[in-house]
């Protein structure tokens, strides 16, 4: 089976996988706080009454009945910066530990077990620092490359 997290050269090679999905496009440079990017995935995901926890953000991304689309790809770019200004680098490896656990969820829900059926998919563009990160908390990682 594929690992959840997948790590991008360039956007034509994410464009290529999944053109037909909707791609909510995570900036690092704009969310270098954990804050700032509660706030940027509770926008682009429309995600109603969040939190601004990581147990909020688990609950949403568990969810998703609001959204439309069957397949969501939530593209983080610029990760030499993302949640990079946060005290507590422990902040980090929850939310990466969140979204892998949180995409692999998904492909276990039944079809008959939830109309709302979903599948995450979460892209980091690579840089040395998300690939140390992905590694120290031991999260698998494909390069997009590797899907042709």
């Amino acid at each position: 089976m594929n690992p959840n997290i997948l790590l991008s050269q360039s956007e034509s090679e994410l464009e290529r996988h999944f053109s037909a999905d909707f791609i909510a496009h995570i900036d690092g440079r704009q969310t270098t706080t954990l804050r700032q990017f509660y706030e940027a995935i509770a926008d682009l995901l429309e995600i109603p009454d969040f939190g601004f926890t990581l147990e909020a953000l688990n609950d949403a991304l568990n969810d998703l009945g609001w959204l439309e689309d069957e397949r969501i790809v939530l593209y983080i770019t610029n990760t030499a910066d993302f949640i990079s200004k946060e005290r507590d680098p422990a902040k980090m490896s929850s939310v990466l530990n969140v979204l892998d656990a949180t995409a692999e969820d998904w492909k276990w829900v039944d079809d008959d077990e939830q109309a709302d059926r979903k599948e995450i998919i979460i892209v980091f563009e690579d840089s040395p620092r998300i690939r140390k990160l992905l590694d120290q908390e031991s999260i698998d990682y494909k390069l997009m490359a590797e899907l042709d």
